[in-house]
């Protein structure tokens, strides 16, 4: 018989007999707690596996129907996808049968089979219209089309009826991501004699194996798989949809607290924030208000969060759905399509809920919500959101926070963007992924030759731009590293080009007119015919040559730009023909002896020291040169 690959989830209103009906097809009693059997109502979550015939099996969760109890209940519907939904013959529709179809609802758990329990206790005119009341209610729910199945959990009627209809739904039911990272929702955590800690929950996606390492979100606590088993069968594999038993080491039984995340460390990263589709249920007492404060339910976890609506939106009322944004405390591990349900804040009404559309990112007011509505339109399908994240930043996604987002494996978020790629890219930057749209980079490339071109002519005497300040002109706002890679992009298509730290036009060269021309040829002509012997010094020149300080220190800085001078130390500048015949002299000498000391190197230039140190500590610098004790080699 096969593993587990679907969990089907009890519910409907306290006492109508879902434990009984679990016990009479599994053979196991889900209320465990003393506490459950002392008062004879479920109050926490219950777990069995539901042999469906054929080698096919499905692991079960109960869930308490008490309305005390709900919070429970919702921990355990969070992971199921199939419902087994359970009314009771004698009592029909209940509150917390609507409430519990309402939660299904807002789970998108929309296909399952109705049991129509206790059919033994009721004569047959009751029975029908039981069975009347029941699909009236069914057939205007989301699970319009189930089966209704009059049962009994003490007879055995209609027990096989509801395993062949639930082995039925299995073939058609949509399954859950295997081909993602590993999540589990974890909804206990105990301590087992002999074998240490054991977490248990329904694995949300992926697939875990014996000596995997996991993260528990949020804390980032780093633990390792040794076993794993569902329901009580060692495996070597627990994948998405079933129900699994982890034991784990690195960590304690008080940090594993329910609602947490047991995941792969590429997604393990919470958030306090998230934009979602939200719903108000048509069967809410009451609407869904801007800025007020709900119960979030997510998986297993429960916190308080407030809401925030669209476009000045004041609230959503019953049957309205709108865009929010979603603040809380507690940290939560959430990607792309969780979805949830928001009780009021005293927890006694369930008003709505929804799909998470962006997990994190910025958090943002109404106006905001509604500026981005193209955005949220697109994120309601993986592959349109997908793509629509990378439109948020077109030049350059980084791919590790997408896979993140969408909580997709390196192959999945590169078989997406084969999708459309001739439309994208991807490029890296230090062994980091981006995706960028390919007109984008078009665009950047023409940009920044465009901002180029405006430096120079408004700078006729500069060589060229600072790559920051290009990028600060014409890339504002774009991550550096991202921004850096798209200059380097355009001097590498040859639509600009270095000139010493500048960017400038390929071929272009600094433009002196009138004075400016006048200096500049009078401090080159001063550093040339001086050579390295006696340089000028950069800070007395401008008396020499009869020129304003201010402007012989500018002009200076444009040469040593431009490459003509060379900079070797604060007061220590020269021409750039003289520190060729220095580098010359140089390699003849490492060649000729290995290595040269300074007093050596001084005497063959016929310089100071302090003039050959800062020559000899420009070579250094630029990798021509090594230090080794008090000689220099050849660096390569």
């Amino acid at each position: 018989m096969s593993s587990p690959n679907l969990v089907i989830g009890t519910a409907g209103h306290i006492d109508h007999g879902k434990t009984s009906l679990i016990k009479a097809m599994t053979g196991v009693d889900c209320d465990r707690l003393a506490m459950e059997k002392l008062r004879g109502i479920t109050i926490d979550l219950g777990f069995a596996r539901l042999d469906l015939g054929g080698g096919a099996s499905a692991a079960v969760v109960d869930v308490p129907g008490h309305r005390n109890f709900i919070h429970n209940m919702l921990a355990g519907a969070a992971g199921i996808d199939l419902a087994l939904f359970v009314v009771a013959a004698d009592d029909s529709v209940m509150p917390q049968t609507v409430e519990h179809m309402a939660i299904l609802d807002l789970l998108g758990i929309t296909k399952g089979v109705v049991a129509l329990t206790k059919a033994d206790l009721v004569d047959s005119e009751t029975l029908e219209l039981a069975m009347m009341e029941v699909s009236e209610f069914v057939e205007k729910s989301p699970m319009a089309g189930a089966r209704v199945i009059p049962c009994s959990a003490i007879t055995g009627l209609g027990l096989e009826d509801i395993r062949g209809e639930l082995a039925r739904l299995m073939e058609t039911a949509p399954k859950r991501p295997t081909h993602a990272h590993f999540r589990m929702a974890v909804d206990r955590a105990f301590n087992m004699k002999g074998h240490g800690l054991v977490v248990t929950g329904t694995v949300i996606s992926g697939a875990v194996r014996p000596d995997d390492r996991l993260v528990l979100s949020p804390g980032g606590a780093q633990v390792r798989v040794r076993r794993i088993q569902t329901h009580g069968r060692p495996v070597v594999e627990a994948r998405a949809g079933t129900r699994a038993a982890l034991n784990i080491t690195g960590l304690h039984k008080e940090q594993a607290l329910r609602g947490m995340i047991l995941c792969h460390p590429a997604i393990q990263e919470p958030c306090r924030w998230f934009i979602a589709s939200v719903s108000c249920h048509p069967s809410a007492p009451r609407g869904i208000e801007h800025g007020k404060t709900y119960f979030l339910h997510v998986h297993a976890e429960q916190t308080l969060c407030k809401v925030i609506l669209e476009g000045g939106k004041k609230r959503l009322k019953p049957g309205e759905t709108g865009v929010a944004g979603m603040g809380f405390e507690t940290p939560i591990q959430l990607v792309h399509g969780d979805r949830f349900v928001l009780r009021s804040s005293s927890a006694e009404e369930t008003l709505g809920g929804g799909m998470v559309l962006e997990p994190g990112g910025r958090p943002m007011g109404g106006r905001g919500l509604k500026a981005n509505a193209v955005k949220w339109n697109a994120l309601a399908t993986l592959e349109e959101g997908f793509f629509a994240m990378v439109e948020s930043a077109p030049g350059g996604y980084p791919m590790e926070r997408i896979m993140a987002m969408f909580n997709l494996t390196q192959e999945s978020a590169i078989a997406l963007l084969n999708s459309r790629r001739k439309e994208h890219g991807v490029f890296e930057i230090k062994g980091r992924g981006y995706l960028y749209r390919t007109s984008e980079g078009e665009r950047i490339v023409k940009e920044l030759v465009r901002q180029v071109a405006g430096f120079h002519k408004k700078n006729p005497s500069m060589p060229g731009v600072e790559e920051k300040t290009l990028a600060a002109s014409a890339l504002a706002g774009m991550d550096e590293g991202v921004a850096s890679y798209w200059i380097h992009q355009a001097a590498s298509q040859a639509k600009l080009e270095y000139s010493g730290s500048a960017l400038r036009l390929p071929g272009r060269e600094q433009v002196f007119e009138g004075a400016e021309k006048e200096w500049r040829e009078k401090i080159l002509s001063a550093y040339r015919q001086a050579g390295l012997s006696n340089p000028p010094k950069t800070d007395h020149i401008h008396k020499e040559l009869d020129i304003k300080s201010a402007d012989a220190a500018r002009i200076i800085r444009l040469l040593v730009r431009s490459g003509d001078l060379v900079s070797l130390a604060p007061d220590h500048t020269v021409c750039r023909e003289a520190l060729e015949q220095a580098k010359e002299a140089l390699v003849r000498e490492l060649d000729a002896a290995g290595s040269v000391e300074t007093g050596r190197f001084r005497d063959i230039l016929g310089i100071g020291r302090k003039a050959a140190i800062d020559i000899l500590e420009h070579f250094d610098r630029t990798g021509l040169t090594r230090r080794v004790e008090n000689k220099r080699v050849l660096a390569k």
